[in-house]
């Protein structure tokens, strides 16, 4: 660069973050094992009853805390949630957002109140809000991530960092807003600063504090829904899952559901901040409205704290993540079914590649089956070496590279250049966090290729693989076999003469340290997994039929129950 050195701030960060990690653990382990029974409890209260008669009780304490219309819309909206087979994962994501908002209240309130009552406050604290807000919300993920792993927990904090700034400011301003003659009188009538606070402060402030407030729930919602990268789930999960998968119907189920649950706690938190103006005649009916929507409030509480006393017998709890690609989505929902049928309750995480092996080595996932070695996940083994159990090979006989159709007059990725203009000069990609990328952009590097390799995901890959065999146009993506396009379409991986991707890959199986002790089974049955790719094609093809992967892992296990037996017996 014209022979200016380059700031090396991203390593003084990653060194940063590093050290961090060290010397900040104890602090980092407080503030999970705070997040995380907030979240529980908050889910608890939520699931404790069916859904129906949760969703009753809901709109009964939305009509005590706003008025009827909103909360008629809530207990229709909430309805239609349930019936579109959404409310499991719409009270993960409702679970998350009242988390990270009384966080951000806790935290924001206390910090705009000294912010409107001292000048060198507000000078100090506005321009750490403007780096809050306007830092690109995906950046929060990657720290969140370094310091807890997968979950709801950096979930949680990247949505405090990005969702806190106006609970702060409007808090600030609305204590500015205030006119100095009431204070004067308040101080003239003999108030302590306490009691001007409290008496005459904050109750005019009162509904510029609710709109920030309303603005941070708000902003929780979306971060929420883009925590699903790092393992959140809920409704994120879904959008996430409809992104990677191109499934429009789903996508769209998904973004509705959020819509309603945004809608719902905007008009009541707006709602609070309104004066009520009861009509005369109306107090019976307002008294018999409040005593039943606090039964309910005390009901629900009463209901989730009763939550924590555990009958006996309770299932066993495994976590797996799994990254989106056809080949992990059919191996992990095996595994899942053959665990289930084994009494464990399995909890999936579907996040990106990076995340998926530091939950491992964190502990907060006990597993993935996505390991594909020795080139792929290189920089991975490397990374974490001796922070995690190899379980051995899962399958055998994997490969991948670039990949064209055959009806495509190429055969090497020497002859890649000398044909630019037949592919516009593109390598069409999948997730940018995924080794084959990293070995991509190393083979464009060595073979000096004249190609940009655009990034996206394995369903738009296989889209755009469709579509240009449909039109018979010359194509060149990332592929690996096996993988149901292979047995859908005549292609054929390129030649590596550099050896960029590797002669073989295998699968392995990856666990957190302490599983062998904590779950004899489990690491006995992860240890035994092993298929053939035709077994995964089978279950892929399935999927891809118009299968879940719940229904084509089941369809598989019944169809080869002498291989479960092998995996299961004692």
């Amino acid at each position: 660069m014209n022979g200016i050195p380059k700031i090396q701030l991203a390593e003084w960060v990653d060194a940063l973050i590093k050290w961090m990690q060290v010397h900040f653990a104890p602090f980092f382990a407080v503030i999970q094992g705070a997040i995380e029974p907030t979240t529980d409890f908050f889910e608890r209260i939520l699931t404790v009853l069916p859904p129906l008669p949760t969703i009753l009780l809901l709109s009964l304490i939305i009509w005590l805390l706003s008025r009827w219309r909103i909360a008629l819309f809530a207990l229709l909206g909430m309805s239609f949630i349930l019936y579109l087979g959404l409310w499991e994962a719409s009270v993960q994501t409702i679970a998350l957002v009242l988390t990270s908002t009384l966080l951000s209240i806790v935290i924001g309130i206390p910090l705009g109140l000294w912010v409107g009552r001292s000048d060198q406050a507000k000078k100090v604290i506005s321009p750490l809000l403007d780096f809050m807000q306007t830092m690109p919300a995906f950046i929060y993920l990657i720290p969140a991530v370094f310091f807890f792993a997968l979950g709801a927990v950096p979930a949680v904090i990247a949505s405090v960092i990005f969702a806190m700034p106006p609970t702060i400011r409007m808090t600030g301003l609305g204590l500015r807003q205030v006119s100095s003659e009431l204070k004067e009188a308040a101080d003239a009538f003999g108030s302590t600063p306490w009691q001007r606070l409290v008496k005459v402060e904050l109750p005019l402030a009162k509904s510029t504090i609710l709109a920030g407030i309303n603005q941070t729930i708000m902003l929780s919602l979306s971060m929420v829904v883009i925590s699903s990268m790092i393992g959140a789930g809920g409704l994120g999960e879904i959008v996430l899952q409809s992104i990677s998968r191109l499934q429009v119907g789903k996508g769209f189920e998904a973004g509705l559901a959020i819509v309603i649950i945004a809608i719902i706690l905007d008009r009541m938190t707006q709602n609070l901040g309104e004066p009520r103006q009861q009509a005369k005649g109306a107090t019976p009916w307002a008294g018999v409205r409040k005593w039943v929507s606090i039964v309910a409030i005390l009901a629900l509480l009463g209901l989730g704290v009763a939550t924590y006393v555990k009958p006996g017998g309770a299932k066993e709890k495994v976590t797996l993540a799994y990254v989106s690609w056809d080949t992990e989505i059919a191996s992990t929902h095996v595994i899942k079914r053959v665990l289930e049928d084994q009494g464990y309750e399995v909890d999936m995480k579907e996040t990106e590649a990076g995340p998926m092996w530091s939950g491992v080595v964190a502990g907060d996932v006990d597993a993935h089956l996505a390991a594909w070695l020795p080139v792929t996940g290189k920089v991975f083994v490397q990374k974490y070496k001796g922070q995690y159990d190899d379980l051995g090979v899962s399958l055998k006989g994997a490969r991948l590279g670039l990949v064209v159709p055959e009806y495509v007059p190429v055969d090497s990725i020497e002859e890649l250049n000398a044909n630019k203009d037949l592919f516009g000069g593109k390598i069409i990609g999948i997730d940018p966090g995924a080794g084959i990328m990293q070995n991509t952009e190393k083979a464009i590097k060595q073979y000096g290729l004249d190609y940009s390799l655009v990034s996206g995901s394995d369903a738009t890959m296989t889209a755009s693989l469709a579509k240009a065999i449909e039109q018979k146009k010359p194509i060149v993506v990332v592929g690996w076999q096996p993988h149901w396009i292979f047995a859908k379409y005549d292609l054929k991986i390129l030649k590596d003469p550099k050896g960029i991707y590797g002669k073989e890959e295998q699968i392995h199986t990856i666990a957190r340290k302490g599983l062998k002790e904590d779950m004899p089974e489990v690491y006995r049955i992860l240890d035994r997994f092993a298929w053939t790719k035709e077994d995964m094609e089978s279950v892929m093809l399935d999927i891809r039929k118009g299968k879940t992967p719940d229904e084509a892992a089941e369809a598989w296990i019944k169809a080869h129950p002498e291989k479960v037996a092998a995996w299961t017996k004692e």
